[in-house]
């Protein structure tokens, strides 16, 4: 996972977009249960426009600890005269509130099964902090398809670490990566973009 954060303009968009989608889906659980399909211990949802087109796709995982680790990938616009932008992103959400950082993002320490502790640029706001960008998380999804365990330290607006911990099932975090990518794929394709860049 790249260490340098990105300054562009819509990295902002995209978190808000991606944060707009994390509270949607929660506040509309009991509604997107009836769409959503289970892999395992994950929950997976796809959501067509209304052309039947994808639009986005979802997966979530509870943590140990009530937390929650998502996956996303959804296609927008900003206006009508503009066209469609492909968004990807993985992100923490938990019940303590964690603040605002920057674009450039808080420092944030993970690490995978037993492994060295590494260091990320994560952007938070409110209860969520995510990496966004294809690169990132298809490396990110890469990691989690060869791990048991994630643990993430998410820092309050104090800097004070929050836990997060979440147990992986190899056969299903793979099987949920494979149709992860594929949605993702025919989501770029509805926007009228390559897929070569999701694996």
């Amino acid at each position: 996972m790249s260490n340098q954060p990105s300054h562009s303009s819509s990295s902002m968009k995209v978190f808000c977009l991606v944060a707009a989608a994390l509270v949607t889906c929660s506040l509309t659980a009991s509604q997107a249960r009836a769409l959503a399909t289970f892999i395992g211990s994950w929950d997976y949802m796809v959501k067509h426009d209304p052309e039947g087109m994808p639009q986005a796709a979802f997966a979530r995982l509870q943590g140990i600890d009530d937390s929650l680790l998502w996956l996303t990938c959804s296609r927008y616009s900003a206006n009508e005269d503009q066209p469609q932008k492909v968004s990807m992103a993985a992100a923490v959400s938990q019940k303590g509130y964690l603040g605002h950082s920057s674009l450039r993002g808080r420092s944030t320490i993970y690490w995978f099964d037993d492994g060295s502790p590494e260091l990320g640029f994560w952007i938070y706001n409110g209860r969520v902090g995510q990496i966004a960008g294809r690169e990132q998380v298809n490396l990110f999804l890469d990691r989690i398809v060869g791990a048991e365990t994630l643990t993430i330290e998410l820092t309050n607006y104090r800097l004070e670490p929050l836990r997060s911990e979440f147990r992986f099932d190899a056969a299903d975090t793979k099987t949920l990566a494979d149709k992860f990518r594929q949605d993702c794929r025919a989501i770029s394709s509805a926007a009228g973009e390559k897929t070569a860049s999701i694996r």
